[in-house]
């Protein structure tokens, strides 16, 4: 039977990749050069990822302030 994997320990696994990735950087990029590369394409995928969730959030903001005011209009 296959095991269903929860959002949470896939979103805490992402945090501490990034996390590692955050602390250990310096040391990585002295210890293998060759994954520069790895790096910024990791870096770019999470960026956009972040940059899609506070376009949600705006979104959600707006709609949420608009049907407020919707419903305070005589």
């Amino acid at each position: 039977m296959r095991q269903k994997v929860s959002m949470d320990s896939v979103l805490m696994g992402l945090f501490v990749v990034t996390l590692f990735l955050l602390l250990f950087y310096d040391a990585l990029g002295e210890l293998h050069p060759g994954f520069d590369p790895l790096f910024i394409l990791f870096s770019r995928i999470l960026g956009l990822v972040l940059l899609a969730l506070i376009v949600f959030c705006i979104v959600g903001l707006v709609l949420m302030i608009g049907r407020c005011l919707a419903w305070s209009l005589p």
